[in-house]
């Protein structure tokens, strides 16, 4: 990663611009050297593809993400120190590298036979053919250490801005969850009807300890993977349209909200309200709970 190319990656830098010594990669970058090492020593984290959202949880300091695949695999994270979450080998989790693939290379609109993912330097015949070859195949910097993410969608659904709840406004069932915006208006909603939700809000209950998200409530979500996705279209799909991006099949416990736009922030408020912004609406919504 020399200047042209630091990409991918959650950097943790102190306030003057340089690398705190407590970085994952701190030794191994000065062990590197030149501007590459300078810039390993900057990372917290890496493997990370088009990120949309962060947010830090309020009660145990971990950071959080949203991460945009192309058409498949659309993550929510965890960020730890020295975590190599993947990319470009997989989105999504590992054991998922078969859908990963065929997902992409199927919808892919790219010029070339198997797809470019977005990145030209690495076409999609570039990927490994098993997990096992593919958790092989990651750069492993000293100390780092691969990671799933914590939820993703099977299908494409673009998760944008993330906050979290601070206090009891919201009442105890939305006490400290994560929230998460889209980051467009084509996302659909649940079931059948193929209605567009305008832009979706997903609320996230944590686990006590705060380390992971708690997906018990839908047995469907057992695998911490969302197996969205239909076809034919439904009803009301917009013309152009893949027929599999942005459903929201078992997504539908998680839906907290619609008509949001296109959301780039969430917040919690002084007042403990949620303040979330939509690029799109040219608004910031106030959530409360309602009378």
């Amino acid at each position: 990663p020399d200047d042209a190319h630091l990409t991918g990656v959650v950097l943790r830098l102190n306030l003057n611009g340089t690398a705190p010594a407590d970085n994952p990669f701190f030794a191994a970058g000065a062990g590197i050297g030149g501007q590459v090492g300078a810039n390993v020593q900057k990372v917290f984290s890496y493997g990370h593809r088009n990120g949309f959202g962060l947010a830090f949880d309020p009660t145990s300091g971990r950071l959080w993400s949203s991460e945009n695949g192309d058409d498949s695999f659309d993550e929510v994270n965890a960020v730890v120190s020295g975590g190599n979450y993947g990319w470009v080998q997989a989105m999504g989790p590992l054991s998922r590298l078969d859908q990963f693939k065929t997902i992409e290379a199927n919808l892919s609109t790219a010029p070339t036979s198997d797809g470019a993912l977005q990145q030209v330097r690495f076409p999609l015949s570039m990927v490994a053919a098993t997990p096992a070859a593919a958790q092989a195949a990651l750069f492993m910097l000293p100390g780092a250490t691969s990671r799933d993410p914590e939820f993703s969608w099977r299908y494409a659904v673009a998760p944008s801005g993330l906050g979290f709840v601070r206090g009891p406004l919201l009442g105890t069932r939305f006490a400290g969850t994560l929230w998460s915006g889209m980051g467009r208006t084509t996302n659909l909603t649940g079931g059948t009807t193929g209605t567009y939700a305008g832009g979706a809000l997903f609320a996230f209950k944590l686990t006590g300890d705060r380390q992971r998200l708690d997906l018990t409530a839908d047995g469907r979500l057992a695998d911490r993977v969302a197996d969205n996705g239909t076809y034919p279209p439904p009803a009301g799909t917009a013309p152009g349209t893949t027929g599999f991006k942005f459903d929201g099949r078992e997504s539908e416990s998680l839906l907290v909200g619609q008509g949001f736009g296109a959301v780039t922030d969430i917040q919690a408020g002084p007042d403990q309200a949620l303040y979330v912004v939509s690029s799109t609406n040219n608004a910031v919504y106030r959530i409360i709970r309602a009378p």
